[in-house]
Parts: C-alpha cells; sequence; structure tokens
C-alpha cells in the first residue's frame, strides 16, 4: 500500500464555510461550538445553551485544538476519548515531533463534560480530519483512543468502505509513533467511531484488595514497615466470571451487581487484573458516594493513596491503556 504524503497548500484550499455554516444556521447550531478554530478552545459559554433541554447534535465532534494543556483531557474512564497529533503524544518531545504541533483531543461520541447540556455525534458518522485541524489531514503521527468506543482510521476522506484503503481500527489504544509501526503515518484523512465494549472478549477478572500493603505483596514498602510493623489485616478476593457481567432487566451489559467489602474493612491496597472498578463510600454503590476508578483490560496495583473509606465497588468490562499485562492468566 502506498503511504500518502503531505500536500499542506492543497488542504489549505479546503474550506467549510458555505456548506457549513448553512447547516449551522439551520439547526441552530454555535459556530464556535461546531469548528474548533484553529489552536484556541471552543466557545460554550452558558449563555448560549443554558436554555436548550435536548442533547446537542453536532456536526463535527466536540473537542479543542488548544495546545496550552487548558484542554487536555484524562485518558481514561468510559467515554469515548480520542487524542490525534501531528508529532509523538501531545507533541511532547521537541526532537521527535515532526510537525509543527497540530493537534485535538475531544469526545468522538459526544459529551456531557463540556456543556450544561450533552453534546451528542453521531455513531458510524464520517469525520474528515483537515475539519478537526487544517495541519492534521495527512499529517498524524500518533493518537491515543480510549473509552467505550472503537474508531476506524482511513487513508482517503469519506471513509470508504473499500477493502486496501489502508484503514486501521483502535480501542482503548494508543500509538506514540507511527512511523515506526506500519504505514500509516502522515496518511490518514478521515475516521469513523461507534460505540461498543467488546463485552464479546470478556473472559474473567480478579481483584486482590488489602489493608496493609506490605502484607498484600509479602515485603516492605517503606522504612516505616521496617520501623514500626502495621498488623497484617485482612485481605479480600473476588473472581468475576462473564456471566456475572451479562446484561439482565436488573443489570447493564458488561457491569456487575454492586459489591459490599467486609465491615470495617480499610481499602490501602488494591490489584486489578482485567476490568476497570468503580469505588464508593455508601454500601450500596450509590452514585453520590462515588470515589474513584481503577483497573484496565491488564494488569493496575496501587500500594497506598487510596483513601480507605471505600464501602462497596462495581466492576465493570474494561477501558483505558493496559500498561502492564496481567499476572492472573
Amino acid at each position: 500500500m502506498e503511504t500518502k504524503t503531505c500536500h499542506p497548500h492543497k488542504k489549505q484550499r479546503l474550506t467549510l464555510a458555505a456548506s457549513c455554516f448553512a447547516a449551522f444556521a439551520l439547526l441552530n447550531i454555535p459556530v464556535a461550538l461546531a469548528i474548533p478554530i484553529y489552536n484556541q478552545t471552543l466557545d460554550v459559554s452558558e449563555a448560549k445553551l443554558v436554555n436548550r433541554e435536548e442533547p446537542l447534535i453536532t456536526n463535527i465532534p466536540p473537542g479543542s485544538t488548544q495546545m496550552d494543556g487548558s484542554f487536555d483531557l484524562l485518558f481514561y474512564g468510559a467515554e469515548c476519548k480520542l487524542g490525534i497529533y501531528d508529532g509523538n503524544i501531545r507533541n511532547a518531545d521537541a526532537s521527535i515531533d515532526k510537525g509543527p504541533g497540530g493537534r485535538w483531543e475531544g469526545y468522538p461520541l459526544g459529551t456531557r463534560a463540556m456543556t450544561p447540556i450533552p453534546l451528542v455525534f453521531p455513531e458510524h458518522k464520517c469525520v474528515r480530519i483537515g475539519d478537526l485541524h487544517l495541519a492534521l489531514a495527512n499529517r498524524i503521527s500518533s493518537y491515543t483512543l480510549t473509552g467505550y468506543c472503537e474508531c476506524r482510521f482511513y487513508d482517503h476522506e469519506g471513509c470508504p468502505d473499500v477493502p486496501g484503503e489502508g484503514e486501521f481500527t483502535a480501542f482503548n489504544r494508543e500509538d506514540g509513533a507511527l512511523w515506526n509501526n506500519g504505514p500509516d503515518n502522515d496518511s490518514l484523512e478521515s475516521f469513523q467511531c461507534w460505540f461498543t465494549k467488546h463485552f464479546e472478549d470478556f473472559r474473567f477478572c480478579t481483584v486482590r484488595f488489602a489493608e496493609n500493603p506490605a502484607h498484600a505483596i509479602g515485603r516492605p514498602i517503606d522504612v516505616f514497615d521496617v520501623l514500626e510493623p502495621k498488623p497484617p489485616g485482612e485481605i479480600y478476593e473476588r473472581t468475576f466470571q462473564r456471566e456475572e457481567l451479562e446484561g439482565t432487566p436488573d443489570r447493564v451489559e458488561g457491569e456487575s451487581d454492586c459489591q459490599r467489602l467486609p465491615d470495617g474493612f480499610a481499602l490501602n491496597y488494591l490489584k486489578i487484573n482485567g476490568c476497570s472498578c468503580r469505588f464508593y463510600t455508601s454500601d450500596n454503590c450509590d452514585n453520590s458516594s462515588y470515589m474513584f476508578t481503577e483497573g484496565t483490560a491488564g494488569r493496575v496495583e496501587k500500594l497506598g493513596g487510596l483513601g480507605g473509606g471505600a464501602r462497596s465497588y462495581r466492576c465493570l468490562a474494561p477501558f483505558g491503556l493496559a500498561r502492564d499485562a496481567r499476572d492472573d492468566l
């Protein structure tokens, strides 16, 4: 497959003006919200949106091209998030960065995080990368994608459903150096995304919680564990099989029932293999008592810093980047 190269002058001749502005007027969508202006944040002031009651369907995914860190997304959680860059991830290393700094981070399926009302972008709708940032079409060299979504990228505009068009798909995946990993560097022109948990791939996951991290791993974690050893405390372990996360009339597919921790248990250590778990200060996983989420398709281990106050938890089909391999297989 031939790898496309950048044609910046050709791309600069492409404009959004006539068709897009007409569509925005018909839908009463603020233009500043619909188009992330080159290297500027979106205008999402409450004054323009506060009276809307229905979700706003946008013409391009909501996001930003800001480079000063003011819109940096946390690439974790169930919400679909995508970052695309003309150098390495967030163009962080000038010695590696091969472009002028073009980037876009946003929500390919919409979000509730940016405005008082939900912003919705339809599944499977094709996005022309040049509409997100004029400097990114045919210039993407790295990307990050997390959450319950999968995206397919193309080296043509229009997301052509034709074999051999240089497409690839990603699900909770990151590539910080496309120039080293195949033919797709500086070639991508469009993409489309859709909601999925890939629950068909889930088999089981395991959790291990402890009150004393040193006891859990079998060695001191700091000098205080040597000078003033703490009581070993309790260890809690649980395996979730696929059927325990299957959908029922009372349970969403890809989520377990709420699990209550033992009375008096102080959560100070966790190891999660193969799922993502949400923790709560209440006994019944009430959303108002939500604390934090940990876990990916790989292994996550935390030796403290958990507050000890969790009373219940619920595990889900995994999301996030799996940095470390599972050790329970």
